[in-house]
């Protein structure tokens, strides 16, 4: 995977991206910031890539060099977000070339992830204790919390405090997806920068251009990733033919009226794990979508190996009933926030749908 170097270099969110540059260039960026938006479109990268324009020794055309020692501390401590320890399934080994890279890292720019699963407040009384005091070697200290909404209630609390009386030559920044889940006056003393999901197009010519994908593959990645493009670099092209496969099979009684018992087996067989169920499902919805682009606008289509099977299902369902599955289908992905049994909630979905179809025969 190839890593941003620079503002120039960052894929996607143009506007934010010139936002942060300005403000920087301005000597205007705020003390603290909270950068929310979809997850994989890269907050946490450009919150490290303002830390690289903020200390470099050398900046250039409105950008980070890239080159000087400062900027290769904290490019590190970017890089090294995505490496693992060689000799150890968990831990710092401290010789191998991965561990290497992160003895690299710059001592002032702090990357805060959950222990576990949630950001505690002893790791937020350290960070307070180290930022009372002036940068070491950086001109700004830069600390990201990623993601900030698992903090825990009394590390909310603790940040609060420092966010009323915050340190000089610091900069904070909250990663997060939801705003929202982060205290009201966390939020009201922070400038909060708003992502969206970064283009099919630019991800696809991205996936092509500079991951070497070939272009069938780049245009299947770039359709299913949801806007975000760690999706699309993780797309697993096999994978996910096995995964479609049965999702195909799944909808093809579901949109032409099969049999209840078929759609009970594949449940059975789908909803054991709730990983692969979210994949499945997903895979469910970009199919319907594109039976429902191969009625009305095949150049729309993004599977378009199945362009065939897809044309047949999209000239045998009815249009209102494959509109009323698409509802269905995009009910039950919302439902799944709330730890519903995933197998009936399947076999009541196609009841529903069928019911419907029946009500709509003279």
């Amino acid at each position: 995977m190839n890593i941003p170097t620079g503002f120039n270099s960052f894929i996607g969110n143009a506007r934010a991206v010139e936002i942060l540059r300005r403000a920087i260039g301005q000597d205007r960026l705020p003390h603290a910031m909270i950068f929310a938006g979809p997850s994989g479109i890269g907050k946490c990268t450009l919150a490290l890539l303002v830390a690289q324009y903020l200390n470099c020794l050398s900046p250039a055309r409105e950008c980070a060099c890239g080159q000087c020692p400062a900027c290769k501390r904290i490019f590190a401590v970017l890089e090294s977000r995505y490496l693992e320890c060689r000799t150890l399934k968990e831990g710092f080994c401290g010789t191998c070339p991965s561990c290497r890279i992160r003895t690299k890292r710059h001592p002032d720019i702090r990357l805060i992830e959950p222990e576990k699963t949630t950001i505690s407040i002893d790791q937020v009384r350290e960070l307070i204790g180290e930022i009372a005091f002036q940068p070491g070697e950086a001109r700004y200290r830069v600390v990201i919390l990623d993601p900030a909404e698992q903090m825990r209630l009394e590390a909310h609390n603790s940040l609060l405090k420092t966010l009323e009386e915050p340190p000089s030559r610091t900069v904070i920044i909250l990663i997060t997806t939801n705003p929202y889940m982060l205290l009201e006056t966390i939020r009201s003393r922070s400038r909060m920068l708003q992502f969206g999901e970064i283009p099919q197009k630019r991800i696809e010519q991205h996936l092509i251009e500079s991951e070497g994908r070939a272009a069938g593959e780049a245009h299947l990645a770039a359709a299913l990733s949801g806007g975000s493009l760690a999706a699309a670099l993780s797309f697993d092209t096999n994978e996910y033919r096995d995964i479609r496969k049965q999702a195909l099979e799944f909808i093809a009684p579901l949109l032409t009226r099969g049999r209840f018992s078929e759609i009970s087996s594949a449940a059975a067989q789908v909803a054991k794990d709730k990983d692969f169920f979210r994949l499945w499902l997903a895979s469910v919805s970009a199919l319907l979508q594109d039976v429902y682009y191969a009625g009305v606008s095949e150049e729309r289509v993004d599977q378009r190996d199945l362009s065939e099977k897809l044309a047949e299902l999209a000239q045998a369902v009815p249009h209102s009933k494959l509109v009323r599955v698409i509802h269905a289908v995009g009910k039950l992905n919302r439902d799944l926030q709330f730890n519903v049994n995933r197998q009936l909630a399947l076999e009541s979905m196609f009841l529903q749908v069928q019911m419907g179809s029946a009500a709509e025969k003279p």
